[in-house]
């Protein structure tokens, strides 16, 4: 039972301040996880578009459709810098890829957009034979 002139009013700004602070830490820990995730999935998808382009570079001998390879094997948030594209004499592949992290708050702050571009170099070698 309720005291005469008590509207819960202490309760209801506890409850608001829970409900706000819990939602903020909800927003930081989605955009935590999904900027560590992005890191491993950029080192991955570097690694086996390296590998590709080293396995068509293998049979083609031509860097062009190696990188072609390579940009057919990463996802729509990728880019490969062609400026960091190169081929070894032994047939060994470098590159760089960017992979853009889905997040909710980082990626929509001007100063903060750079932490959302994972950046990763991957290298691969022509399967053996």
């Amino acid at each position: 039972m309720r005291a005469q002139g008590d509207r819960g009013d202490v309760v209801l700004g506890w409850l608001t301040k829970l409900v706000v602070v819990l939602g903020v830490l909800g927003l930081v820990a989605f955009d935590g996880i999904s900027l560590a995730q992005a890191r491993f999935e950029a080192a991955d998808r570097a690694t086996t578009a390296a590998a590709a382009a080293a396995d068509d570079y293998k049979t083609s001998h031509d860097v062009q459709k190696a990188y072609n390879a390579a940009f057919a094997t990463i996802g729509a948030n990728d880019s490969i810098e062609t400026k960091t594209f190169s081929v070894a004499q032994d047939g060994t592949v470098t590159l760089r890829l960017h992979h853009v992290a889905t997040t909710l708050v980082v990626g929509r702050i001007g100063p903060l957009k750079h932490f959302a571009d994972a950046v990763e170099t991957g290298m691969g070698r022509p399967a053996s034979s």
